[in-house]
């Protein structure tokens, strides 16, 4: 089995840009990308072309070199099926479908809540999750089209994948959402330690991305709606109305 090198580059102010790539090869694959001289230099880096291009949803911080791009390379494009604002996809893909670029398979989960035309991408063979702005460390995306319900269920399915799944998300947000987690739960010493590791990271311009799903599921609190400590918080055993506060209480922070 291949397992593919992945490199995380920075895009405009706190977007990243991920190039799938296996070992000696001189075709990748570039997800979400927005930045189309950041998108040149990995691509020159590492001495090869991009021959797809991953479209997680339509907002412009995740689209905007795809023109570009795919009038340099003849890039294929990958999309959602049903979201008409992507550029558009030259390979249409469907929630749970496994397709194959390059000897690596991907499956498409739908998350709608950020957009409700959010997808993400899953690499069984190796674990590796690209989550666009559904999941990020120790966060998760503004409700800006789906609700709390969506949002909850999307967040659900990804809590299922295996725990030692590693996670590429679109942005390097951590440090704000650490803080407003140990604001809600600032007993969690899981959460205390991770926000150590973020701070050291921080204070050294390194990133905070890739995660893992394991430490995810001990300190984000998006993913633990249906964890006591936060229904009495916030006064409500169903993890949907936990989800609603708790978001709103992010978005107003």
């Amino acid at each position: 089995m291949l397992k593919p090198n992945i490199y995380l580059f920075p895009q405009l102010d706190d977007n990243y840009g991920y190039l799938i790539k296996n070992p000696h090869a001189t075709e990748g694959i570039l997800v979400d990308p927005s930045d189309l001289k950041m998108c040149l230099k990995i691509l020159e880096l590492n001495d090869c072309k991009a021959t797809h291009i991953l479209l997680t949803h339509h907002h412009d911080d995740h689209i905007a070199a795809v023109q570009d791009l795919k009038n340099k390379f003849q890039s294929i494009v990958v999309g959602y099926e049903n979201d008409k604002n992507i550029p558009q996809p030259d390979l249409k893909v469907k929630d749970e479908e496994i397709f194959e670029i390059h000897q690596n398979k991907f499956k498409v989960i739908h998350t709608p809540g950020h957009t409700l035309q959010h997808i993400n991408y899953f690499m069984p063979d190796c674990n590796i999750l690209f989550s666009g702005d559904t999941l990020f460390s120790i966060g998760c995306g503004r409700m800006f089209e789906g609700t709390p319900e969506v949002f909850w269920k999307s967040l659900s399915k990804i809590k299922q994948l295996p725990e030692e799944t590693t996670i590429y998300c679109g942005h390097e947000y951590t440090l704000s959402n650490v803080k407003f987690a140990l604001s809600i739960y600032p007993d969690n010493q899981d959460l205390q330690k991770y926000a150590h590791w973020v701070e050291q990271q921080e204070k050294e311009h390194r990133p905070t991305i890739p995660t893992k799903l394991v430490d995810q599921i001990k300190c984000n609190p998006f993913l633990q709606c249906d964890h006591e400590h936060f229904q009495k918080l916030y006064k409500s055993t169903d993890p949907i109305e936990v989800f609603g506060q708790m978001r709103k209480a992010k978005d107003n922070f």
